[in-house]
């Protein structure tokens, strides 16, 4: 055998071809990779584009519960059927006879609602982007309450959409007075389209319900309410620095603002330069004062940069309303009238409840066990018992309020109202209480049971017990109600108030909504006056309930004489006609001079809930509005 001939030669072609297979594996390696990279990346982004379309539809729901309820509150209030609002005379809000609703006319109601609601929608989504800030991703929503095209895209062929109609409701035909609640539902249809910022692209489509409930709205509802914006004395009424109300405002005149004042609830106005009981005597003009002192001004909602957040600069000072509610703010609301007469309370006392046909000198609520006994409460606040058994009502004739001057009720959770008669549990008075207490004249002092320690409220035992719901209510002329004592829940709804460091306001803790004890004040044609009105009024006098006077005021009695008495503490709101003054301060050092301050916290359970009997706007309002999905499906265009 021959020696093998030129060996570089053969390595060479070897290592060549080595080289080359791994060139190939190489390249087929890195082509894989770059394959998975790509992979990756393609999953990457179409995960975050399904991401951000369920993040649009979640975001979507909320501007259902909020813009778009405001939105639908003014259709249905424009009690025009034919664009969709409703007529409050009707027994039914949205089509039926007296005992029931005809489904066939509530869906052509509905429907005609869904066509105008779609009008607003289109215009508050159709050209937001629902993706986060800085993201630099798209996320674009439509929502389809009619088969018509919405934000210029036809509706979905897959999709379907029913006709809408009633889904629960709270009505007494025979008594519409006692009306609470009407539920209804539109079907819609919504379509999440996403981007990342990148070429690929996801829609979500979400079937679901608009379920929305109608009530005739509650004054109960506001934080504050004024027909006139000003004082008895036609003195201008600013809202400063110092003001804080965590819950609805409205006037059926024009607000004036200094400095920042905050609001977290939906603040409303009507506009009227001089309004009436009953409608605007004047002109309507819709917007708000701004500045200080002599340096002031009036813009109309044109006029503002932001109507959601007007300001106004001038002297080198900063005008600046903070509105936080959701909806903030609406310049041109419906003017809202002021009930004419006390009627359905006097006729609701009558019926089922308690009817003073005198004055009253002293009318006493509190809390009590079986004996009467009442709970102690130490200077924390802290009362023993937690709860009580009954609810006790003393009526008296006279100051001295002894033999047949005195008339003492009380009653139970179940409802049963007794009348003491030398021991209990004496005679029924009431079978079913229904909470409403009317009298013919003045009462000079509505109280609770008086406080362990004079100066220190939170000694105060409870005014109502767990369970008790009432309203306190008179007319006539020049007669008033007076609150000389604390007024104050067994179980109430919030603890703390509102306050404020710098421009960070801190709401009041108010997580105890499921709390059924309820008061309220009311005077048709009196005012509801706060104290004694003497240098021994109450230190700090502590009221829960919502008060209202539909021609008077809510007012410190002599506020401008008496030494200053701390601060009027209440939880839940104020209704009035003219503004009512509680103090006087001294303008270059804000100390209170005279009377009480103002420290409110607005009871956010008066949204959708009221005092027995307690007058109506005659407006209707959606209480609540919540969007149901019922499944969400990625749909392919």
């Amino acid at each position: 055998m021959q020696p093998m001939k030129h060996p570089q030669g053969i390595a060479i072609v070897v290592a060549l071809t080595v080289i080359l297979l791994l060139s190939v594996i190489s390249g087929l390696i890195f082509t894989r990779t770059m394959n998975d990279l790509r992979t990756s990346r393609d999953n990457t982004a179409l995960a975050q584009a399904i991401n951000l379309a369920r993040g649009g539809a979640v975001a979507a729901s909320a501007l259902l519960s909020n813009e778009v309820r405001a939105s639908l509150e003014s259709i249905a209030r424009s009690a025009n059927p034919s664009a969709g609002g409703i007529s409050t005379s009707d027994v039914w809000y949205y089509g039926g006879n007296s005992t029931q609703p005809i489904p066939a006319t509530v869906a052509t109601r509905l429907a005609i609602l869904a066509a105008n609601l779609q009008t607003s929608v289109n215009s508050t989504i159709c050209s937001r982007n629902f993706a986060p800030d800085g993201s630099g991703a798209t996320v674009q929503v439509r929502i389809f309450f009619t088969t018509a095209a919405a934000c210029g895209q036809a509706f979905p062929s897959a999709a379907q959409l029913p006709s809408g109609y009633v889904v629960d409701n709270d009505n007494n035909p025979n008594t519409p007075l006692t009306r609470q609640v009407q539920g209804y539902a539109l079907p819609y249809v919504m379509v999440v389209t996403a981007s990342p910022g990148t070429p690929y692209q996801r829609n979500v489509l979400v079937q679901g319900e608009y379920r929305f409930l109608l009530t005739n709205g509650s004054f109960a509802r506001y934080a504050l309410f004024t027909n006139q914006h000003r004082t008895r004395s036609n003195t201008a009424v600013w809202f400063t620095g110092s003001t804080l109300f965590d819950g609805p405002v409205h006037t059926n005149e024009r607000f004036r603002f200094s400095f920042n004042p905050w609001f977290g609830g939906y603040v409303t106005s009507a506009g009227c330069s001089d309004a009436g009981a009953s409608s605007c005597n004047g002109t309507i003009s819709p917007g708000a004062h701004f500045g200080s002192g002599n340096n002031t001004t009036f813009l109309s909602p044109s006029q503002m940069a932001n109507p959601n957040a007007p300001t106004w600069t001038s002297g080198g000072i900063t005008h600046a309303p903070v509105f936080e509610g959701n909806p903030k703010v609406n310049w041109q609301e419906p003017f809202i009238p002021m009930p004419v007469n006390a009627q359905n309370q006097r006729d609701a006392a009558t019926v089922g409840g308690l009817l003073l046909n005198f004055n009253v000198a002293r009318l006493t609520l509190y809390a009590g066990d079986a004996t009467g006994a009442r709970p102690t409460c130490n200077s924390s606040g802290v009362c023993s018992p937690a709860t009580s058994t009954h609810q006790y009502i003393e009526v008296c004739r006279t100051a001295a309020c002894t033999g047949s001057d005195r008339i003492l009720y009380r009653y139970a959770a179940d409802g049963i109202l007794y009348r003491h008669n030398g021991s209990w549990p004496g005679v029924v008075e009431r079978a079913s209480f229904n909470g409403m207490i009317f009298a013919e004249g003045s009462i000079s002092n509505l109280t609770g049971p008086a406080r362990t320690d004079s100066t220190d409220p939170d000694t105060a035992p409870p005014a109502l017990a767990h369970f008790a719901q009432l309203t306190v209510a008179n007319a006539g002329s020049g007669r008033n109600i007076q609150i000389q004592g604390d007024l104050k829940y067994q179980n109430p709804a919030c603890s703390g108030n509102p306050s404020r460091s710098g421009n960070t306001v801190t709401r009041a803790t108010c997580n105890n909504l499921t709390a059924d004890n309820i008061l309220g004040v009311y005077s048709q044609d009196g005012d509801i006056l706060l104290g004694d009105g003497t240098n021994n009024s109450l230190q700090d006098l502590t009221v829960h309930g919502v008060l209202m006077t539909s021609r008077g005021e809510v007012a410190v009695q002599n506020f401008s004489t008496i030494a200053p008495r701390g601060s009027i503490r209440l939880q839940g709101g104020i209704i009035q006609y003219t503004y009512g003054a509680f103090g006087q301060f001294n303008s270059s050092t804000g100390t209170m001079t005279q009377g009480y301050a103002r420290q409110f916290t607005y009871d956010p359970r008066m949204q959708d809930r009221a005092p027995p009997f307690f007058p109506t706007t005659g407006v209707v309002q959606v209480s609540v509005a919540t969007p149901l999905s019922f499944g969400q499906r990625e749909q392919v265009y």
